[in-house]
């Protein structure tokens, strides 16, 4: 075989249990929604706990959309481009923004997520996923 052709790949789907463990252990993902001006995708910092997605940002931004019940996707992944393999993590489900008393205490009290762009972002969103998919390609 020539070593300089590139080696045969499989696509496998990755266990579910899989998936969640790649959730809690990420910290940068991106959000996708439909907005007025079509599909937008964004980078967040985010904490996964209690199976649920969950992301500080400006209540002003365009992240504050999803302070109203939307329906979402988010991804998080990893890529090597020499080996060319890496996975994917998708969620799909609801946001929408913490407003309980309890639940935003709960929040402010736990040390994150902490955005890492500057300025004020005291608004919570919580993404509650409804289905976890995730696939991997490897050599």
């Amino acid at each position: 075989m020539d070593a300089s052709a590139p080696r045969p790949r499989r696509f496998n789907a990755l266990p579910a249990t899989e998936c969640t463990a790649r959730l809690q252990l990420g910290k940068v993902g991106r959000v996708g929604w439909n907005t007025t001006d079509g599909p937008l995708v964004l980078p967040v910092t985010y904490v996964y706990r209690d199976g649920q997605i969950i992301f500080r940002t400006s209540p002003y931004g365009v992240l504050s959309e999803l302070r109203n019940v939307r329906q979402v996707a988010f991804e998080i992944d990893d890529f090597d481009v020499v080996s060319r393999t890496g996975w994917s993590v998708m969620a799909r489900g609801w946001a929408k923004a913490a407003v309980k008393p309890d639940e935003l205490v709960a929040l402010w009290n736990e040390p994150d997520p902490v955005p890492w762009a500057a300025g004020n972002r005291p608004l919570f969103i919580i993404i509650s996923p409804e289905q976890v998919s995730g696939r991997e390609i490897v050599g």
